[in-house]
């Protein structure tokens, strides 16, 4: 019964979270990216072959985690009897999942100096993390537990997550052309609306064995911090759905975050312009994404506890809450057995992840390319000690083929936590269709780790060549001064 339990809670922390971060890995550094290409560097929407696009819906979900796996489905297998099993072994676990929805994401070329690109977006990410910990399929009691996990005190572990919609407006221009190369810059501004945050922390978890002719464990020290977002406290069961969506949102606050980005790109020779004004050799893409964070106020029921009463045996913990169905009945089992127990209250900022990301696209030959990026999180190297969400991404490589209206890639991840997936996409007109790790369509027991993403880009029908609207013996930096076609 206690491993159903812990299962039951890996599912539906994986569930709740699967709703809702820029991970269409495919198309990071393609020229082709269009409005999607703000949300990795904002600079990268001024050398783009069309006057406009407008990306009408997108989606996408990432997840990965070494603590449980999704057995018997698959993307492209039978769904019957799909099982979530807790993987065995001892091992610091983890979860991560990473998820947006973007509606109505546009992008306009202002002049061939200069864009501008704008949308709304929900965004979601969610991070739980521990120290080494052993489970094995012989764990059916609290006691079982704790004998397997004594050499590995003090125990520790964290969650965060936050979800929150957004509004963005994104510039870009060129600060230097001389013909050869350009440098371009962008900064996007977004307010934001924090729709639903939380977190929780155990800290210095240890125990003992019981004293001589006691059989199990005692409770030594220990710190259990949780909190979460106010605007859940009005949740009501009795209520209408459209009554809980109202009050709900009734009670969340707005705040401002912003990103800011640079693009170098080398240029082909003025004897290789197969490609048009918008080939190139190389392109380096440098951006800090997501600078700013969250605001939410503690839920009424956000608690910290601190260990410390004698005589808590591992059979008093399960006896407490063997019956708990909400959190008010677990925030009174939890009073019972705690030396010191208090309320949470004030403002609750959570910040968002905060990266460096860089990018390096390069030519090859004819339609292939090559594309290589390096995710650097900024907010653990300056402050640890603060709330923030973390990506799980590290390093990208990725090869493609691709014209305007057709490509194909094939990403491959590894993310911080060492793993290694090997992705798939293709485009195919306005359609952008892609896995973040393959294994997800034919395996039957990797759907934990990887995920989807889906976007519908309209595009103008043809690329502009400015050659045909001005013909003449012009240079090539001649040429790039003249207006873009309006559309």
């Amino acid at each position: 019964m206690y491993r159903s339990k812990v299962c039951v809670l890996f599912f539906f922390v994986v569930a709740v979270n699967i709703s809702w971060a820029q991970n269409y890995q495919a198309i990071n550094g393609s020229s082709y990216a269009g409005s999607l290409a703000a949300a990795n560097n904002p600079a990268a929407i001024v050398h783009v072959p069309y006057a406009w696009d407008l990306t009408l819906f997108s989606a996408q979900v990432k997840q990965a985690t070494n603590s449980f796996a999704v057995e018997k489905f698959g993307l492209l297998s039978s769904r019957t009897n799909a099982t979530i099993a807790t993987l065995p072994g001892s091992r610091k676990r983890f979860i991560f999942a990473n998820q947006d929805i973007r509606l109505l994401n546009a992008r306009v070329s202002l002049n061939t100096k200069s864009a501008i690109a704008f949308g709304a977006n929900l965004r979601n990410f969610i991070h739980l993390g521990s120290s080494t910990t052993n489970w094995q399929d012989t764990i059916f009691a609290l006691a079982d537990f704790m004998k397997l996990n004594i050499g590995e005190l003090p125990l520790w572990g964290q969650a965060t997550g936050a979800a929150w919609a957004e509004l963005y407006a994104t510039y870009a221009r060129t600060i230097v052309d001389d013909g050869d190369r350009l440098l371009n810059g962008g900064v996007t501004v977004k307010i934001n609306r924090g729709l639903a945050g939380g977190y929780a922390r155990v800290q210095d978890l240890g125990y003992s064995p019981a004293p001589a002719g006691t059989p199990g464990y005692v409770l030594g020290n220990g710190t259990l911090q949780y909190g979460y977002s106010a605007n859940l406290d009005q949740l009501d069961s009795n209520k209408t759905t459209a009554q809980n969506r109202r009050d709900v949102l009734q009670k969340t606050y707005s705040t401002l975050s912003a990103d800011i980005g640079l693009e170098y790109i080398l240029l082909t020779g003025e004897d290789e312009e197969a490609g048009g004004e918008f080939a190139y050799n190389t392109k380096i893409g440098a951006s800090i994404m997501d600078i700013g964070g969250n605001k939410f106020r503690y839920g009424g029921r956000s608690r910290i506890a601190m260990a410390g009463k004698p005589g808590i045996t591992d059979t008093l913990i399960e006896n407490k809450f063997l019956d708990v169905n909400s959190i008010d009945e677990f925030n009174d089992s939890l009073a019972t057995i705690v030396g010191a127990f208090s309320t949470l209250s004030g403002n609750l900022n959570i910040y968002q992840p905060t990266r460096l990301v860089i990018n390096m696209d390069q030519h090859l030959i004819h339609n292939f390319f090559l594309n290589a990026e390096l995710t650097i999180p900024l907010f653990p190297i300056f402050s640890n000690n603060s709330l923030f969400i973390r990506d799980m991404n590290l390093l990208a490589l990725t090869p493609r083929w691709e014209l305007h209206s057709v490509g194909v890639y094939l990403p491959m991840l590894f993310n911080n936590r060492q793993q290694f997936w090997v992705g798939g996409a293709f485009k195919a007109g306005p359609l952008l269709l892609g896995t973040h790790n393959l294994a997800n369509l034919f395996s039957k027991n990797k759907l934990q780790n990887g995920g989807v993403y889906l976007a519908v880009t309209l595009r103008p029908g043809k690329l502009y060549d400015r050659q045909a609207h001005y013909p003449g013996k012009l240079t090539r930096k001649e040429r790039r001064s003249l207006s873009c076609p309006t559309f």
